[in-house]
């Protein structure tokens, strides 16, 4: 079996000893939190969103493509102005899982 270079540096293993443990690790930050799973707002589907360009996104499932971050397809700023009719669903589940966690210690 090969011996892994990638193993604790992820996908900035690519870049060898190149630029700097530093900038390697906001890459990874940044990449790592890119390609991870994002909820869908058209769909509220839980997917790994696809970036077509700087800040333009597109859901696999259902195909609706939005705007948001250059690098998260949703930013904080664009959280806190989302409407109200969007977040309830979200704000239900949260309270929800509060409940099961105070069942649990009960």
């Amino acid at each position: 079996m090969p011996f892994s270079h990638t193993k604790i540096v992820g996908p900035t293993g690519r870049f060898g000893a190149r630029y700097g443990m530093g900038i390697r690790r906001k890459v990874l930050q940044i990449e790592v939190k890119q390609r991870g799973m994002h909820r869908c707002p058209q769909c509220r589907s839980l997917v790994r969103l696809k970036r077509l360009a700087f800040g333009i996104w597109q859901c696999p499932k259902c195909g609706f493509t939005f705007a948001g971050g250059a690098y998260i397809p949703q930013t904080i700023m664009g959280r806190t102005t989302t409407p109200e009719e969007l977040k309830a669903p979200e704000r239900q589940k949260q309270i929800w899982k509060e409940s099961v966690k105070q069942r649990a210690s009960e």
